[in-house]
């Protein structure tokens, strides 16, 4: 894990997505309070948290299990001029360290498969205030049948994945109200995969000596080409939802 987490630290967006994305999610909701408070999972070094604190009076709080992600991200709020909006919070998603019924606003982007959609969903579900809302992005299938090569290494990486209704099911089963959901468009990948290349590139070269770092770089290679022969078969998709009236105790 220390190799996995130096490689990231090289790369700054650590999963799919453009900053048009997180402020198109952040528009579809309409009743924040003025100051909202906002738990977000799974940070990495702020590409989400920067423009959702740019964008509105809040208390973010930015959760990250790898301190040097933090240690970025609060050096790129205090050079923004951010700082008394985020706090970065070292600890791990699947155990997040506050009390129940503590935030507004719960989000993550491309951090939810560490634990599961539906998982993360019922976990994170009682630290929102009642109405709150919660935005993350999770992998999804945009076909009932897809090629088999893309099958069978997403069943390797990732068994949970399922389509974007099926997910949008799980949602309501788990005591949120749809808001609204859209599928990230294919330059959220390219955001993601072009830096990616670059650095596999120089890290395998680099490593070459390395069986471990070799098998690492390799996987990730293989992730990059499927996604290249098949990236219209599966996709990220934004989901929000809204903590049910229903599913209060």
């Amino acid at each position: 894990m220390d190799m996995v987490f130096s490689f990231y630290e090289g790369v700054r967006r650590k999963g799919p997505g453009s900053e048009a994305s997180t402020l198109k999610s952040l528009s579809l909701l309409h009743d924040l309070p003025d100051l909202p408070r906002i738990v977000e999972f799974g940070c990495g070094a702020g590409v989400a948290s920067i423009p959702l604190a740019r964008s509105l009076p809040c208390h973010l709080s930015a959760v990250d299990i790898h301190q040097p992600f933090l240690d970025k991200l609060n050096a790129v709020a205090a050079r923004e001029g951010l700082a008394d909006r985020i706090t970065t919070v070292k600890a791990d998603m699947t155990n997040p360290p506050f009390e129940n019924h503590s935030f507004d606003l719960i989000w993550s982007e491309s951090a939810i498969y560490n634990v599961g959609f539906e998982h993360g969903l019922r976990l994170w579900k009682p630290l929102l205030k009642p109405a709150g809302y919660i935005a993350v992005t999770e992998a999804v299938w945009l076909t009932t049948e897809p090629p088999h090569n893309a099958k069978e290494f997403w069943d390797a990486e990732y068994p949970l994945m399922t389509t974007v209704d099926e997910n949008l099911k799980r949602m309501c089963t788990s005591g949120f109200d749809l808001v609204d959901h859209f599928v990230l468009p294919a330059v959220d990948w390219q955001n993601y995969y072009g830096p990616l290349q670059d650095h596999v590139n120089d890290f395998w070269s680099n490593r070459l000596a390395d069986a471990t770092a070799q098998l690492f770089a390799d996987s990730l290679q293989r992730e990059i080409d499927i996604w290249k022969d098949f990236g219209d078969s599966f996709g990220y998709c934004f989901f929000i939802g809204k903590a049910s009236e229903m599913s209060r105790p």
